[in-house]
């Protein structure tokens, strides 16, 4: 099993003036942040891992604090990543027990690299909400099940 975390909220980029992966949380985004601790309790998380970007370590470090871990970055999880081989990753040995948090443009694109490869084990296309958490339990399939929990505040 492993959890995809679409970054909290983080402001609008048109406000932002410096670099945007430099673009931090808003006071909502530190909140939801704090709210994945409380969403992933019971949950085992053995490896954290973030996009280069400070909004994704921001979303990350509270949960990385609650747990004990450090947050690793990935570059298979940044805007600009390759989804084929995002969606390697995740179907190897790294992933279990893993968190990931990325960007809503790159779930999707892993959504639609897995819809056109047959696979239903990505999160659709559109559906997670800044902050928002996917569960996916690739042990309890063929299909693997998916599981969504919406962002604690709600964005």
């Amino acid at each position: 099993m492993f959890v995809l975390v679409r970054h909290a909220h983080a402001g609008e980029k048109k406000k932002w003036d410096g670099p945007d992966a430099d673009r931090p949380l808003s006071p909502l985004g530190h909140d939801q942040a704090h709210g994945l601790v409380a969403a992933l309790r019971g949950i085992e998380i053995a490896t954290l891992f973030s996009s280069p970007t400070t909004r994704c370590r921001q979303t990350l470090q509270p949960l990385a604090e609650a747990v004990g871990l450090r947050v690793a970055d990935h570059p298979l999880l940044a805007p600009d990543a390759p989804p084929d081989e995002l969606f390697a990753l995740l179907h190897g040995p790294e992933a279990d027990g893993a968190a990931f948090c990325t960007h809503g443009e790159i779930l999707n694109a892993l959504a639609e690299f897995a819809r056109s490869r047959g696979a239903p084990d990505a999160p659709p296309s559109g559906a997670t909400a800044k902050g928002g958490v996917w569960f996916v339990d690739c042990g309890a399939g063929p299909p693997p099940t998916l599981r969504y929990l919406a962002p604690i505040p709600a964005g």
